[in-house]
């Protein structure tokens, strides 16, 4: 997937003529996570540009509706816009539009945002989900699309995406990841949660215990995985390693209040501070234990290497 790219492109609203010259497929949604409900929708607009010969545009907003409608500010989301963009271009997407949604935006009417956004936007199909809303639900849906459309593209409605009888949303997701199931938040993903970020420096004590380890300077509206130990992999150079990640307050070493996201990267020796890295995350293998001093701390960490490499070895045996 190495070399993949998305163009982003920041709009304004009303979106200006022909920021992209041709006629384009037009992908609707929000599309946190990028789970498995969403790969659906995007590969079905892929399926339709291709044969079509046109670019494959995705739409999507730089906040959550959620942040403006219901006054959340302290939404969190699965993937960051750069996180989202990476995925994206997995998928194959050319352009990833992104419009600010601001208090004004999410008071236009349903016709203007068909005229001011996807007209401007050259859709010559529309591919969105069956529950999309483009203003005020009672108007603005799917149902109500062909009337505002008049004719000038084609629509394409996903209907809802099941797993074990349950739609597949990012907020199941979400819910899924602060509760430590990893498992399931995969399943629904269909890829691994990722977080990425920055090294930044921590108190140190892992490297004098022999587990030298990477603190995640990560982005503050991130869901945050449940506090506890996981089987992950880290990446930096644009190479994974297996690791171990901690999710904690440090209670052992006295720091109760903040939380800290250290990875101890196995057979890995470079100092990485200052740079990018990205954990994946596995599995969740231990709650946070208080220990009563830095030696039995040791001896876990120990034991929490042996079981999680033993899970990496299981899982390279499986995949084979």
């Amino acid at each position: 997937m190495k070399g993949l790219v998305v163009k982003i492109i920041h709009l304004t609203y009303p979106v200006s003529e022909n920021i992209i010259s041709s006629k384009t497929i037009l992908a609707l949604g929000f599309f946190d996570g990028v789970h498995l409900g969403h790969q659906r929708l995007i590969n079905k607009a892929k399926e339709i540009a291709d044969q079509k010969r046109l670019p494959l545009v995705v739409l999507t907003f730089d906040r959550h509706p959620k942040e403006i409608y219901a006054d959340k500010k302290d939404f969190k989301y699965l993937k960051t816009l750069d996180e989202k963009a990476d995925k994206m271009a997995e998928l194959g997407v050319d352009y990833l539009a992104v419009m600010p949604f601001t208090k004004k935006f999410s008071e236009i009417d349903a016709q203007s945002f068909v005229d001011n956004v996807i007209i401007k936007l050259n859709a010559d199909t529309v591919v969105a989900g069956f529950d999309y809303t483009y203003g005020p639900k009672e108007t603005a849906n799917m149902k109500n699309l062909p009337k505002f459309a008049k004719g000038r593209f084609e629509i394409v409605v996903i209907p809802k995406q099941i797993f074990n009888g349950k739609k597949i949303g990012s907020t199941e997701i979400r819910q899924a990841i602060r509760e430590g199931k990893m498992d399931l938040a995969f399943q629904l993903m269909g890829h691994h949660y990722v977080m990425s970020g920055t090294v930044g420096h921590g108190k140190r004590n892992g490297h004098k215990l022999g587990f030298p380890t990477a603190n995640l300077v990560w982005a503050s509206h991130k869901v945050i995985p449940k506090i506890g130990v996981y089987a992950t992999k880290t990446q930096v150079n644009g190479k994974w390693y297996e690791s171990m990640t901690s999710v904690g307050y440090n209670v052992t070493i006295g720091q109760p209040e903040k939380i800290f996201i250290e990875s101890h990267i196995f057979d890995f020796k470079e100092d990485i501070y200052g740079q990018p890295i990205k954990i994946k995350w596995y599995k969740y293998t231990r709650g946070e234990i208080k220990f009563s001093g830095l030696d039995e701390l040791k001896k876990q960490l120990e034991k929490d290497q042996i079981e999680i490499k033993h899970y990496f070895a299981q899982e390279a045996q499986s995949n084979v």
